[in-house]
């Protein structure tokens, strides 16, 4: 059996933060984190911390679980 991976999945964070009429440095300064932190994590570079996660999904108003996709190797 093959291992997946989770990614973050960019356009549902681009969509909620279209809704909320948030831009990505606005997120980045709620969390803490850089501008380009945030961007590697939207582009599936990195993944946040699980902690940091949640805190995304509390911002966004959605779960954790809409904030990633898994994918199979």
């Amino acid at each position: 059996m093959k291992n997946g991976v989770f990614t973050m999945l960019k356009s549902k964070i681009k969509v909620k933060l279209a809704e909320l009429e948030m831009k990505q440095q606005d997120l980045a300064e709620k969390l803490g984190v850089t501008k380009q932190t945030l961007s590697s994590w939207v582009n599936g570079r990195s993944v946040p911390t699980l902690e940091t996660a949640f805190k995304i999904a509390s911002i966004l108003d959605c779960k954790v679980d809409d904030l990633y996709t898994y994918k199979e190797d």
